[in-house]
């Protein structure tokens, strides 16, 4: 794994504030903010990077008798809860996994939003009896994922028995505290643990992302030994050999120097889209308080070269953006030479579908350094356990330091909270009867402007 970050450099881009030796001097603020991330851990605030080195056996063992024992395994989770399992379920196995007759385990579906056409055609694909539910929130109040749960419980107990739909039915949450640890010592519901001092966004390389990484055959191992390859990295204090420094710089000193408040994350690989969509979490809710913070974006090569990139290249300047770059694909499919007597289809005969993506990529990042559109390129080999391991690392590394680097906490979500509060009470819950009222005040202010057609 690579970064290449010379085209968001001023001598790369021929403009611009941040040259190299901005960024070398800026070194001393990465310092210190690896020593409060390091301070954090070792008073046991900070958990993510301790979760390569935690006992993964009863998490593998659960997972292997999931893939042996059934036909479909459904994750009910949102937010943090949902995308890393994601991410590693579009990376490693593909979008048409489950139509695949050979596969070898369960299908996997992901029941995170609380859109009733597709909660009910997730129940729909599935057959219960055969059908494992795990069931992630930290807290145990989620309220999306604990609706999706009680939907799911009373299909569950109506096709197997309240009996059966116990061991049917995996909880990941709170080791103490919370709905769902209550549940599972009230009726013995399955439960494995999120650390305390873990958070969801945080939490793939713990049971929330292992467990369904088991269940679908990954090697588990690999995708650990990657992140803790990568946290050594990250542990180094130069800017030559720690990616989370180069990936936290060159994104702070282009928001505070040039106003650039996006960043764009842009894969060319399909199968590493979703991992974009990881990151915008990640960035998003770890860096947005206080004013502070950019705007993720996600883009998918060259699909978003025909959707987006007339802006980057010729919109506002108040971009960085990552490309995501793979160097061998699991599969390449060659161009055939037909037509040599037709300038605008012959050139493409004799390349390869990978060998034009990637020419993509470069004419892209080209393209928007003429403009002065500054880029990171990260370069993977392939696609696999242990590169998923580093990337994902990797990012929660940068992410931590930019928020010491911000000047704000990286760990919690105050913005969150408050919409979840507004919704209990518009739920009903106890306790929340004057979040209900004062939402529904608000809501009605919207008819002060109003067109229909």
């Amino acid at each position: 794994m690579r970064i290449s970050y010379g085209l968001a450099l001023q001598e790369g881009l021929g403009q611009g504030r941040v040259s190299r030796k901005v960024l070398e001097d800026f070194s001393y603020q990465l310092e210190k903010a690896q020593g409060r991330l390091e301070d954090l851990r070792a008073r046991g605030k900070v958990g993510f990077m301790d979760l390569p080195f935690k006992d993964t056996g009863p998490i593998l063992e659960m997972g292997k008798k999931i893939r042996r024992g059934f036909q479909h395994f459904v994750l009910i989770g949102i937010g943090g809860s949902s995308l890393g399992a994601e991410t590693l379920f579009h990376a490693l196995k593909g979008p048409l996994y489950n139509s695949n007759p050979h596969r070898g385990g369960p299908t996997f579906h992901v029941m995170d939003n609380v859109d009733p056409v597709k909660t009910a055609e997730i129940l729909e694909e599935t057959n219960s009896a055969k059908t494992c539910f795990c069931v992630v929130s930290k807290s145990g109040s989620t309220a999306e994922s604990m609706a999706n749960f009680l939907i799911t419980l009373e299909v569950l107990e109506a096709a197997v028995g309240r009996d059966q739909a116990r061991k049917q039915v995996v909880f990941i949450t709170d080791p103490e505290k919370g709905a769902l640890r209550e549940l599972a010592r009230e009726e013995g519901f399955q439960a494995l643990e999120v650390p305390p001092n873990v958070g969801g966004r945080f939490s793939v390389l713990s049971a929330v992302g292992l467990l369904p990484a088991a269940v679908l055959g990954l090697d588990v191992k690999a995708l650990l030994a990657g992140a803790a390859r990568a946290l050594e990295a990250c542990k180094t204090r130069s800017l030559e050999t720690n990616p989370a420094w180069v990936i936290a710089a060159l994104h702070y000193l282009h928001h505070t120097l040039e106003g650039r408040s996006i960043s764009v994350m842009m894969a060319y690989h399909e199968r590493l889209a979703t991992f974009a969509d990881w990151y915008r979490q990640l960035w998003a809710e770890s860096l947005g308080k206080e004013g502070q913070g950019q705007t993720p974006i996600k883009a998918v090569g060259a699909v978003d070269q025909h959707s987006q990139i007339q802006l980057y290249n010729d919109g506002p300047k108040d971009k960085i953006i990552t490309f995501l770059h793979v160097e061998e694909f699991a599969k390449e499919v060659e161009i055939p030479s037909l037509y040599p007597e037709k300038p605008s289809l012959s050139y493409l005969g004799g390349h390869t579908l990978g060998g034009l993506l990637n020419n993509e990529l470069i004419g892209t990042a080209a393209a928007l350094a003429k403009n002065g559109v500054p880029s990171l390129v990260v370069t993977i080999p392939q696609v696999n356990e242990e590169v998923m391991g580093k990337l994902f690392m990797v990012y929660e590394m940068a992410t931590a330091l930019s928020g010491h680097l911000y000047g704000i906490n990286p760990f919690d979500q105050p913005g969150v909270e408050e919409g979840k509060k507004l919704t209990y009470g518009l739920m009903g819950r106890q306790g929340f009867e004057d979040k209900g009222k004062e939402a529904r005040e608000i809501w009605k202010k919207r008819k002060a402007g109003e067109v229909a057609l």
